[in-house]
């Protein structure tokens, strides 16, 4: 498969808007009740906008909604807005444009925002929120994760997979796998999955090569030429749904989740094993260390209960509550570097119960139901009502 990576002035606003747009979701009639634990509030982030779940299942949504008014790109008001329409959700995963939702009833949901041009004349396009679509295939689901590629556990601990953003050709259900535990996106094109043995495997989808090669006449005019060449993607796709296993982790009880290509995964005991990418010391090692093929323990750490990631972070939260960040600092200029691999507290946050990561914003839970952010806040990701950044944690709201 050959795709050139040039786009237009309209591809990059359709873009910038399916980043960051709202939720609408429908009920279903139940047909299998998946095990209710206790739910608590949680919070997930992608680019530049979150999606916040409350206890009782409902869901609010905030950052990056735009309208082009008149030809001028427009953010809308970015606090978080009820959803009313969705009120059994027991999880939420978002990519990009794409959401998956996870219902009591064990069925699975996609929703993405559609556009719709009002005016050619004076070119005026508004974001709407469709109604979302059952996935038909998928019931009895435990757990959802979303990526380049996605997944889902049944309550039978079979992993599905599908990979819509490269090309479609069905879900299809891993093969020597039946006691998922946990699933999760490794930032490229695998998932990796936790089994109840705590045993750690991974599936790739597919192996990308990409190259830039000599433009030929048709290109060397182009406004995102560079050095008269063009990228070209080369993508070998897996045939086998057979998962391999990870060397050298065991009694593994979570695994790291977000968009970051570095990746962890926590011990029953609260230690910590990270392998990838580490970019400005995001593992956790030395920023000598650019990329570690196969796990190792990262000594820094222990007593984590979850992590989450994002290209330049790592956000840590500890058994206690607290909240600890490696690499960039949330909202740090890429080219301000300030920090590294040594782990740092972050202040006025206590009883953190759920965090999640944006491309340049954080969000948090606290156990008294509060919701705070920080970092970037040119698209309003951080919800409260203004554009304005916060390198320190700020209240957003209360949720249920």
């Amino acid at each position: 498969m050959r795709v050139h990576t040039h786009q237009g002035t309209w591809a990059k606003f359709r873009w910038s808007v399916l980043l960051a747009a709202g939720l609408s979701l429908v009920l279903s009639v139940p047909t299998w009740a998946a095990p209710k634990a206790d739910v608590k509030p949680a919070v997930i982030a992608y680019d530049e906008h979150s999606v916040a779940r409350s206890s009782d299942g409902s869901t609010w949504y905030w950052g990056g909604i735009a309208d082009v008014i008149k030809g001028k790109f427009t953010l809308r008001d970015n606090t978080p807005k009820l959803m009313p329409t969705l009120k059994d959700a027991v999880d939420i995963q978002a990519f990009r444009n794409k959401h998956i939702i996870l219902k009591e009833n064990g069925e699975v949901w996609e929703w993405e925002p559609s556009f719709r041009m009002t005016s050619e004349v004076i070119h005026e396009v508004v974001t709407e929120f469709p109604e979302p679509k059952r996935i038909e295939e998928l019931s009895n689901i435990t757990k959802i994760s979303a990526g380049s590629i996605f997944s889902a556990i049944d309550k039978d601990g079979s992993v599905w997979v599908w990979h819509p953003l490269v090309y479609y050709n069905g879900i299809h259900k891993l093969e020597n796998i039946t006691d998922a535990k946990d699933v999760s996106w490794n930032g490229d094109a695998e998932v990796h999955i936790l089994r109840e043995d705590g045993t750690v495997w991974k599936w790739a989808a597919y192996s990308e090569d990409l190259k830039f090669v000599p433009a030929d006449k048709q290109y060397r005019t182009h406004k995102f030429e560079e050095n008269n060449k063009y990228a070209v993607r080369n993508i070998e796709v897996n045939p086998s749904y057979s998962a391999l296993k990870i060397e050298g982790l065991e009694d593994i009880v979570a695994l790291s989740k977000g968009s970051g290509k570095q990746n962890f995964a926590i011990g029953k005991d609260g230690s910590v094993w990270g392998w990838g990418e580490n970019l400005r010391g995001k593992l956790g090692l030395p920023e000598e260390k650019e990329f570690v093929d196969r796990p190792v323990k990262i000594t820094g750490l222990s007593d984590v209960s979850s992590i989450v990631t994002s290209m330049f972070s790592t956000l840590i939260l500890k058994k206690d509550g607290t909240l600890w960040v490696l690499g960039y600092n949330v909202g740090d200029h890429y080219l301000e570097f300030k920090n590294g691999h040594e782990l740092r507290r972050i202040d006025g946050l206590e009883k953190v119960t759920s965090i999640t990561l944006g491309a340049s914003h954080a969000v948090a839970i606290t156990e008294d139901g509060k919701l705070w952010a920080w970092g970037k806040n040119d698209a309003g990701q951080l919800g409260n009502a203004s554009f304005k950044d916060s390198m320190t944690p700020i209240l957003v709201k209360k949720l249920q």
